[in-house]
């Protein structure tokens, strides 16, 4: 049984993820756990089950309150892949938006993907917080970085796949040390 877990790039959530992983899980990563950004790839690996692990304090969320209640500027390649799937829809608060979030997503990957889908929304006040580091790693989906707890990762089979969560890393939440592991040494980019 192929089985997925996506969740946010958060460093709060690695040891969540991992928990919940066996050692034949797929892990997809990025900003805001997008689904978007992974549909390709989904399909591709037809999963039998997939577990989808948004969370709330949620950057990623911010970023497209801020650009669609607030008309704050963003890339086209951002706006594209994380902000667009918002746009119509309806919310008031950024806690609404994070449960929109999980809604929207979980129903696009019922749709497009497996009709075995399990979301659960991490409240990250009801978890235990790592020391955050200040980096970025980008693992292949196979991945467990354990020695990488408390930083900021982003997994998936391709790093082109998370091109605008490396933008959002730099330009938004200012991240200068980003890494690509995904050949098995860490390469600084």
């Amino acid at each position: 049984m192929k089985r997925v877990i996506i969740s946010c790039m958060d460093y709060r959530l690695t040891d969540e993820i991992l928990k919940r992983a066996d050692k034949d899980t797929l892990i997809f990563r990025n900003a805001g756990a997008n689904v978007k950004e992974f549909l390709q790839r989904l399909k591709e690996i037809k999963p039998d089950e997939i577990l989808y692990l948004p969370r709330t304090d949620c950057a990623a969320m911010r970023i497209v309150f801020n650009v669609i209640r607030k008309g704050e500027n963003i890339s086209k390649n951002v706006k594209e892949k994380l902000v667009d799937v918002f746009s119509g829809q309806k919310f008031e608060t950024l806690d609404e938006l994070e449960q929109l979030n999980a809604k929207i997503n979980e129903e696009m990957l019922k749709k497009e993907v497996t009709k075995n889908v399990k979301t659960e929304l991490i409240d990250v006040k009801k978890i235990q917080w790592p020391q955050q580091k200040t980096e970025v790693y980008f693992y292949s989906i196979t991945a467990r970085p354990t020695d990488k707890i408390g930083a900021y990762i982003l997994q998936s089979t391709s790093i082109d796949d998370v091109k605008a969560d490396l933008e959002i890393a730099k330009d938004k939440l200012g991240f200068k040390e980003i890494y690509d592991c995904s050949s098995g040494d860490c390469k600084r980019i």
